[in-house]
């Protein structure tokens, strides 16, 4: 019993324990409920704060941060609970701080929300700071939202450069652009459009155009242009004539559009304009150039056509009178082969193929042609290619050449037989010359016999004078021998050269043909070489000479031969001016033209050499203030045996006198030398104006002029100048060693 006692107490206890237990428990869960809800409720404005893009934190007035969204941690690099308590200032930078505490100060003095842009970095910030109002009494904390503004920044920079670029293309655009409202009114215009038409801004076209249609010159124009954009929507290249600010007419090309909206009603009319007036005159000025050109081509007196193909497009009335025909129908659209005779078709053809394919053709020729009767006649053709009406063609001239060809002939068969009289004529004179000197000889001879026999015999028979007189004769019979056979000499060197460069040619030409055997390269060879023998000069023999310094030693030479003529010489020029020649042809030449301008300069006048480099060629100038040539002699001075006066062939006045005179020889044999060793030769020349006629003679004494008192005036009066032009050392290397004909 006492155990069922003590049992059933311990369990009343148990019980009583449990519903303290249940109470305590029921009064906890009591307790917990308003805790959860409130920790339920500030993890929804957690979520809240940090859901957002922004960095949002809250800070009192003295920048510590109370409290801060995971975006503001990631911002400034620590955990959002670290930031708490930590002052914002201290993740500005330092240039900032001062002037957002200002800002700062400012929300809190005035309660207004402040907006403001800022940089971190490289990127760009909006911050905006609000004031935390309670009870109406004065903020102590602001609440501060900071969005990330850089992509838009970035965003916003290329969108105003894109819109610059369009507006600076827009403003300076050459053609002008516009938008016309349905009325006629412009509502825009860009620059180009205000200067096209005349004004001075794009505000004064737009206030003083009431009405587009104004503007066009031919109103029909403009009702044209609105039915074509009623019809088609808008139209490309329309071109009308326009009225100016000033009220002059130009050309204007239009592009236009309709611009509509959603329910097809019309907005407004926008494109460009392009002033085309210049294009349309010169359109103007190539048609009516076109209309003069066609009829100067159709009275031309050169045949004339336009070929496209082979195919005849255009033939002028001279071509249709050449071939014999009536109208030009006859000839158009046929193939331009059916005028050239069969003889000639097969060249022609080759030559146009050639044409074609862009390979080199002579810039004329002449070929064989056939008239409607078919009469041959000989054309001469030139053509070049041209655009007519943008098609590619042949323009053709031909020029009907029968007469010329066959008067061309019978010049060259006279000059054939010329050339054969010349021959016996240069023989015979050589003859002649060759069969004088045997009885000159002899009778030179006997006058010596003579004089010693005679001599102590009285002179009252005046025997001396005879004697004189006689050798003197002889003498100059004996000069005109050697005259003769100088004459030969040269004939024979130039016929020699002439020659030589015609087997040059024959052997260029030879080679093209077909390989050469050695057998008759040898026997050219032989030709070449036996012609050789008549020139004078020697190629092997150049050698680089300094033109100053041979002058000034050549003319040494000369002042010894001159010593008896009272002549003043200078040179002037300076060393190092190389030229390459022979140097006995060298100075034959320099000594034939100084004997030259001594013999033609009266006692106490000035001869001057010159030498210098001008136009990448080196020059010898000989100058002497002399008689001078006449302008119409001065042409045949390289000829040979050209003289002033007949009386100069029977003068006997020695070198270097005044007056002596050559027989042109010298130069005859300058000109040669120039030919075969590559320098040219030219004169200037005033006849001195007090004796202007070969008539006239100069007393060979300026002190004895009758005319003048002073060197200087004689030097005015005329003069010559001979120079000799040399090409430089290495052009003339060049050219000398070029390859042979021969192998």
């Amino acid at each position: 019993m006492g155990d069922k006692e003590e049992e059933k107490e311990a369990l009343l206890k148990e019980i009583e324990s449990l519903r303290q237990k249940v109470k305590e428990l029921e009064l906890a869960l009591k307790d917990r409920a308003p805790q959860e809800a409130w920790r339920d409720r500030e993890q929804a404005y957690a979520d809240l704060f940090n859901a957002t893009e922004e960095v949002a934190f809250l800070m009192d007035r003295d920048g510590v941060i109370l409290l801060a969204n995971e975006n503001a941690g990631r911002l400034y690099g620590l955990p959002a609970k670290s930031l708490c308590g930590k002052s914002v200032y201290e993740f500005i930078p330092e240039t900032s701080v001062e002037s957002s505490k200002k800002k700062a100060a400012a929300v809190l003095e005035t309660g207004r929300t402040l907006r403001f842009e800022g940089k971190l970095g490289d990127r760009y910030f909006e911050n905006s700071l609000y004031p935390v109002l309670r009870d109406g009494s004065p903020p102590e904390r602001i609440a501060v939202y900071i969005r990330d503004i850089t992509e838009r920044k970035r965003l916003q920079a290329v969108l105003e450069q894109t819109e610059e670029k369009y507006r600076r293309i827009y403003e300076n655009a050459i053609e002008g652009i516009f938008q016309i409202s349905p009325e006629g009114r412009f509502l825009s215009a860009n620059p180009s459009l205000a200067r096209i038409h005349g004004f001075e801004s794009t505000e004064e076209l737009i206030d003083r155009v009431e009405d587009v249609r104004d503007l066009f010159v031919n109103p029909e124009d403009h009702s044209r242009l609105l039915a074509l954009l009623f019809e088609e929507g808008s139209v490309q290249n329309y071109e009308s004539q326009m009225y100016r600010k000033d009220q002059s007419h130009h050309w204007i090309s239009v592009n236009v559009r309709t611009v509509k909206d959603p329910d097809g009603k019309i907005l407004y009319y926008e494109g460009t304009m392009r002033d085309i007036t210049k294009r349309k005159q010169a359109e103007l000025a190539l048609s009516e150039s076109e209309e003069r050109y066609r009829a100067a081509i159709e009275h031309s007196n050169d045949a004339v056509a336009l070929i496209e193909g082979d195919k005849i497009q255009y033939v002028n009335r001279k071509f249709v009178e050449i071939f014999g025909y009536d109208h030009p129908q006859e000839i158009v659209g046929k193939s331009i082969y059916f005028t050239v005779h069969p003889d000639d078709r097969p060249r022609v053809r080759a030559i146009n193929r050639s044409r074609k394919r862009g390979e080199p053709v002579p810039d004329r020729y002449e070929f064989k042609a056939i008239t409607k009767t078919g009469k041959a006649i000989y054309l001469e053709v030139s053509a070049t290619s041209i655009l007519y009406r943008g098609t590619p063609v042949y323009l053709v001239y031909l020029r009907d050449v029968t007469e010329r060809r066959a008067a061309h002939e019978a010049l060259m068969k006279s000059h054939q037989e010329l050339e054969r009289l010349n021959r016996a004529k240069t023989k015979a004179v050589h003859h002649i010359s060759h069969e004088l000197m045997t009885p000159l000889a002899v009778i030179q001879g006997n006058i010596r016999l003579l004089k010693r026999r005679l001599q102590g015999l009285s002179s009252e028979l005046n025997i001396e004078r005879i004697i004189e007189a006689l050798e003197r004769n002889l003498a100059r019979l004996f000069e005109i021998s050697k005259e003769t056979n100088e004459i030969f000499k040269i004939s024979q060197e130039l016929e020699a050269t002439a020659l030589l460069d015609n087997l040059d040619r024959l052997w260029q030409r030879v080679e093209d043909l077909s390989e050469i055997p050695p057998s008759v390269r040898v026997h050219f060879d032989a030709v070449k070489t036996w012609l050789s023998q008549y020139l004078s000069g020697n190629i092997e023999t150049f050698q680089s000479i300094d033109l100053y310094a041979f002058v000034r030693k050549t003319l040494k030479k000369i002042k010894a031969l001159a010593r008896h003529r009272r002549i003043r010489f200078q040179t002037e020029g300076e060393e190092g001016f190389l030229v390459l020649m022979d140097p006995l042809v060298l100075e034959n030449v320099l000594v034939g033209l100084v004997r030259n301008a001594v013999e033609n300069t009266p006692d106490g006048g000035t001869i001057t050499l010159r030498t210098e480099r001008k136009n990448g060629r080196i020059f010898l100038h000989v100058i002497d203030r002399g008689v001078g040539i006449r302008e119409e002699n001065q042409a045949y001075l390289f000829d040979g045996l050209f003289h002033a006066t007949e009386t100069e062939l029977y003068a006997s006045r020695k070198p270097y006198d005044f007056g002596a005179g050559g027989k042109g020889l010298d130069l005859l044999r300058m000109k040669v030398y120039g030919e075969r060793f590559g320098f040219d030769l030219s004169v200037t020349s005033e006849r001195c104006r007090f004796i202007p006629t070969d008539q006239d003679e100069c007393p060979g004494d300026i002190a004895r002029c009758p005319h003048i008192t002073k060197e200087e005036e004689c030097a005015r009066s005329g003069g010559t100048t001979f120079s000799v032009s040399f090409p430089p050392k290495q052009a003339l290397m060049t050219s000398l060693q070029r390859p042979p004909a021969t192998l």
